[in-house]
C-alpha cells in the first residue's frame, strides 16, 4: 500500500463521527437484516388517488346526436312526405222524388238526430259536378275526412236540395249513403245549427 492511501485512510478515520463508538453486535446486525429483508409494506402516499373517468362518457355526446336525429326525422318525415293522406268517402246526393220544398215538414231536431250521419263540412272544391266537401265536425256516424257528393241542380231538382258553393259552410245530414234534403242538409246558419245543437247536445 503506498503512503498516500495509508494517509488517506487515516484521515477519513480521524474525520468518522462514530469511530468513539463500540462496534454493533453481530446479533443486532442480524436481527436488523431480517427485518430488512422481511418488510414487504407498500409505501404509503400522501395524495388523492385520481378517479377513473367513467368510460361511457365519451358516448354521451354520440347517443345525443343519435337522439336528436331521431327526433327530428320524426318531426321533419311526415311534412317532408306532405302528412296522411285524408280518407275520402263519396255521398248520394238527395233524391228528388217530385217533392216540392213546400211538401217537407218542419225540421224537428229528432229528425235530424235519426241521421246515420251528420256532420259539419266546408266546400273545398268544386270539380265539374263533384262537390268536395271538407269535414270540419262530426255529430253522428263515422264520416271521412273528406266527403265527395253530386252538385245539386237546381233547376231540375225538387227544390229540396242546396247547391254547394266553394267556401261556404254546411251542416250535412245523411242516411243509407244519401244526402238528406228537406231542411235537414244546409247553410250553417244559426237556426239550422241551433236545431243540430238540440239534436246532438253535449
Amino acid at each position: 500500500m503506498h503512503d498516500d492511501d495509508r494517509a488517506l485512510r487515516d484521515e477519513l478515520r480521524a474525520a468518522d463521527p462514530a469511530r468513539a463508538l463500540p462496534p454493533a453486535s453481530p446479533t443486532w446486525l442480524d436481527h436488523r437484516m431480517e427485518q430488512i429483508m422481511t418488510d414487504q409494506s407498500p409505501s404509503t402516499t400522501t395524495g388523492t388517488p385520481e378517479k377513473p373517468r367513467p368510460a361511457f362518457t365519451r358516448w354521451m355526446p354520440v347517443v345525443g346526436v343519435a337522439a336528436g336525429l331521431a327526433i327530428a326525422a320524426v318531426i321533419v318525415v311526415p311534412l317532408a312526405l306532405g302528412g296522411p293522406e285524408p280518407t275520402v268517402e263519396a255521398l248520394r246526393p238527395p233524391l228528388g222524388g217530385d217533392l216540392a220544398s213546400g211538401s217537407c215538414l218542419v225540421l224537428e231536431p229528432a229528425t235530424v238526430a235519426a241521421q246515420e250521419q251528420a256532420f259539419a263540412a266546408t266546400v273545398l272544391e268544386i270539380q265539374g259536378d263533384t262537390v268536395v266537401l271538407e269535414v270540419t265536425e262530426r255529430f253522428a256516424g263515422d264520416v271521412a275526412d273528406r266527403v265527395e257528393v253530386t252538385q245539386v241542380d237546381a233547376i231540375t231538382s225538387d227544390f229540396s236540395g242546396v247547391p254547394f258553393e266553394v267556401g261556404k259552410s254546411y251542416l250535412v245530414g245523411a242516411s243509407n249513403g244519401t244526402i238528406t234534403s228537406c231542411g235537414v242538409t244546409g247553410a250553417d246558419s244559426t237556426d239550422l245549427r241551433a236545431v243540430y245543437d238540440a239534436a246532438f247536445p253535449g
